[in-house]
């Protein structure tokens, strides 16, 4: 049986090294933000947007060293959020092989790349130089944002990301057994003909998740509770009149939780005593052809009601 993996590595970075030296620190300028952010959110607690508050975030030092120990420790995957497009003058099916998760659009000769295809494939040093730009730019705050929140899901806002961020600055703890479901999306310009999109989903349920993620065309992030603590619920809109019965093995179920975490036991092996409901934070990003076969697949009514209002919210951006 052949093994492709060591050919395949080597085409990649000679073709990305070749890449990084025409393209500098610029390529990834505008879409970094997006890569902390897919970092963050797994270990955070507060909300997606008041990462950016955060000194690891504003201090360009701290930054940098928060990437590269990203880089370091084999966390490469957070950095497909950021993408690049690019129109080389050659392509190989070989080279298309070698690049996972890169589109090509044969019409114009675009291929989008990520940053995790150069964070696999440079050295440090390399990686360095190319995300040096992106460290210090904030240029991202203008671009266009959306958000939702409640059920059914409710547009709050339409503007820039700047007019959106001051009111995470300081967020307050939310409070309550139950989540305030909220839906963010970001739109990247520059990247035709693909598009892309990011979306931030908030207070949806782990049940969820686990169909979110079945979209493997997408790139995900989620908050971990492995680290974090499980703190709130999804109410579903059928136990309206059972709320009292819900809440209450939450509550049964929460108290033995904490009892176990304060005895010792890890977080991650705790959980397993929660409800499925625990809320969750996921940031998905891909191109819009992505988008668009997610929305078509469930903006369905036998689609389970979260990811189908999910898709039906989305589908007013597509």
């Amino acid at each position: 049986m052949t093994d492709p993996r060591q050919a395949w590595s080597e085409l990649r970075r000679n073709f990305l090294l070749q890449l990084y030296r025409d393209l500098g620190g610029e390529a990834f300028r505008r879409t970094l933000f997006l890569s902390f952010l897919g970092a963050r959110i797994c270990y955070a607690e507060s909300p997606p947007l008041s990462l950016f508050a955060e000194e690891r975030f504003r201090d360009p030092e701290k930054l940098r060293s928060f990437f590269l120990r990203l880089k370091a420790s084999g966390h490469a995957s957070v950095f497909a959020h950021s993408p690049l497009t690019v129109r080389p003058k050659e392509l190989s099916a070989d080279l298309l092989s070698a690049l996972y998760k890169a589109w090509y659009d044969p019409a114009t000769g675009a291929l989008q790349l990520n940053l995790r295809h150069f964070a696999e494939s440079l050295t440090d040093e390399e990686f360095a130089a190319l995300i040096a730009a992106g460290i210090e730019d904030r240029s991202f705050t203008e671009f266009p944002a959306l958000r939702w929140e409640g059920w059914p899901l409710k547009r709050v806002y339409v503007g820039p990301l700047s007019g959106l961020l001051p009111r995470f600055e300081r967020p307050e703890p939310e409070e309550g057994l139950f989540s305030l479901p909220a839906v963010t999306v970001i739109q990247l310009p520059a990247e035709e003909p693909f598009g892309w999109l990011a979306v931030i989903v908030e207070g949806f349920s782990r049940l969820f998740s686990h169909q979110f993620v079945r979209h493997t065309w997408l790139n995900f992030n989620q908050r971990s509770h492995r680290y974090t603590s499980v703190d709130q619920f999804v109410l579903p809109p059928a136990f309206e009149d059972h709320r009292e019965v819900y809440a209450a093995e939450i509550r049964r179920a929460m108290e033995a939780y904490r009892r176990l975490v304060a005895s010792g036991l890890r977080k991650e092996d705790a959980r397993f005593i929660t409800p499925q409901g625990a809320a969750t934070t996921v940031l998905a990003t891909g191109p819009l052809f992505v988008w668009r076969d997610f929305v078509e697949k469930r903006a369905h009514p036998k689609a389970q009601w979260e990811i189908r209002h999910l898709a039906e919210t989305l589908r007013e951006v597509l």
